[in-house]
């Protein structure tokens, strides 16, 4: 089973890497799926095993909750993201490297790495054989972020960046696991609801061409 969970961890590592130099918006969003599909998999095998082995009360509710957390990052939010595209536009672009983005990209990342330096949790000793994957695809995922004017394809990157840090957080308290659901679904819509407006406005979801025409 571990063998096959780092397997999936390192197809989801290059899944992601793939969507972080896609050149389409539709494409990224295929590849956000992608993502979330390997990444959900590993866990949701875990919690069928368990489920099966232990027959009970618990064993089910975590699986339904894997399976809920499963079908909203696999589904519902490229769905939703994918709207956005039929709403405005699907941009094909490159990313783009320059001395601010790079700088943009070490602030974002640098905390999460200091952070995890400095506050190694032990919740983390029995996630170490997957750490590498899941800061792999997280630096990944912030480089679409910092390199990028799409802001459907910003979105996306947010995304992959949750995802990336699934493996990670899998066991957090049950009670915990519907705000982050909700929060997700949130932010996925509200930030798609506003490109879709922006572009009414602008006639673009180009980040920089907003900040020029505002001008």
């Amino acid at each position: 089973m571990e063998l096959m969970a780092l397997i999936t961890l390192a197809a989801a590592s290059l899944i992601t890497a793939l969507g972080c130099f896609a050149r389409s918006t539709r494409r990224t969003i295929i590849f956000l799926s992608m993502q979330a599909i390997a990444i959900g998999t590993v866990e949701l095998v875990h919690c069928l095993i368990n489920l099966i082995v232990g027959l009970n009360i618990e064993a089910l509710v975590y699986f339904f909750i894997t399976f809920a957390e499963w079908f909203l990052a696999a589904a519902v939010i490229p769905l939703i993201l994918y709207w956005g595209v039929t709403k405005t536009e699907n941009i094909l672009d490159e990313p783009i490297i320059g001395i601010r983005r790079l700088i943009l990209f070490a602030s974002l990342i640098t905390p999460l790495y200091v952070g995890l330096w400095l506050f190694q949790s032990p919740a983390l000793q029995g996630k170490m054989a997957s750490l590498p994957f899941c800061m792999l695809m997280f630096s990944l995922s912030i480089f679409l972020i910092s390199t990028r004017n799409d802001s459907l394809k910003i979105l996306v990157g947010l995304n992959m960046a949750e995802n990336a840090l699934y493996p990670l957080l899998a066991e957090s308290p049950i009670t915990l696991i519907p705000f982050i659901l909700a929060l997700m679904i949130f932010v996925t819509a509200m930030g798609t609801y506003i490109v879709v407006e922006a572009y009414r406005d602008y006639g673009t979801i180009s980040v920089n061409r907003w900040r020029w025409l505002n001008k």
